[in-house]
């Protein structure tokens, strides 16, 4: 009867950390999630600064003023991403406090698909992910 016991209170401890060990599992893949998440953000940040450097320099080798209606877009997706940078941060720091141990040992796949030229509705929403 004591081998019994004893193997039910294994089974019962072994399936409270199979348990444990499972929503550590998710904690890490939301921080990971979050992590890949800004580094897209910040992808899209560089591309609108590289169009929006490209239309400067254009009114600027042209002697032209600068268009708001062209350049407007660009900031405006710009401060878009950094707002969204900032609060996946916020959710990395909650995890973190949490007690949520993570890696920075995360694999980035370069887009080899990625459009040569880049709009604003490039940046449609949806894409945040």
């Amino acid at each position: 009867m004591n081998v019994n016991l004893n193997f039910e209170d294994l089974k019962a401890a072994a399936l409270e950390k199979a348990g444990a060990v499972a929503q550590k599992t998710k904690e890490l893949a939301s921080v990971a999630k979050a992590k890949v998440s800004i580094r897209m953000e910040e992808e899209k940040i560089r591309k609108a600064q590289t169009e929006l450097g490209k239309l400067f320099y254009r009114d600027y080798a042209l002697s032209e003023e600068m268009d708001d209606a062209e350049y407007l877009p660009w900031c405006d997706k710009i401060t878009e991403s950094e707002a969204i940078i900032q609060e996946l941060k916020k959710v990395i720091a909650e995890l973190r406090s949490e007690g949520v141990a993570e890696t920075d040992d995360l694999v980035v796949v370069e887009d080899t698909d990625a459009p040569a030229e880049v709009s604003p509705s490039d940046f449609a929403d949806g894409e945040n992910a």
